[in-house]
């Protein structure tokens, strides 16, 4: 029993990094980006994010002179439940930086969002923030 559990466990760690093969390999701030002709990383698979400098510039508006300590993308984590799941942001400038986009009042250190307010975001900032996928906590 212990060596199937042990080849379902590497089977599902493989599985989540097919996954995450969309997050960024090395993510950079907010000033590097906008100073690059045509703003980019490179993710874990090898591809190429471009990010859109509209989202660039808006996200530097709303943070001002602490936009250079933001790193992007921004990493939402989508945690599996025995309901819906839910999406939590840990950093708090990045949780400040949605906050601020979807219009949620106060400031947090940790951010916990719904599907329709990931819908949102995504709609408003689609280059600037990725998904990552979690396996659930029981």
């Amino acid at each position: 029993m212990r060596e199937y559990n042990d080849f379902l466990t590497k089977y599902l760690e493989g599985e989540l990094r097919l996954v995450n093969k969309h997050l960024p390999y090395k993510r950079l701030n907010l000033c590097e980006l906008l100073k690059m002709p045509v703003p980019y990383v490179v993710l874990a698979d090898g591809s190429l994010h471009v990010f859109n400098p509209d989202e660039l510039k808006k996200i530097k508006e709303l943070l001002g002179d602490r936009g250079c300590d933001l790193t992007l993308p921004i990493v939402v984590e989508y945690v599996q439940s025995d309901g819906e799941g839910f999406y939590v942001v840990n950093n708090p400038l990045e949780a400040e930086v949605i906050s601020k986009t979807l219009g949620l009042p106060g400031t947090r250190e940790r951010l916990v969002l719904y599907r329709p307010q990931v819908i949102e975001l995504r709609r408003k900032l689609r280059t600037t923030t990725t998904i990552l996928i979690r396996p659930g906590v029981k």
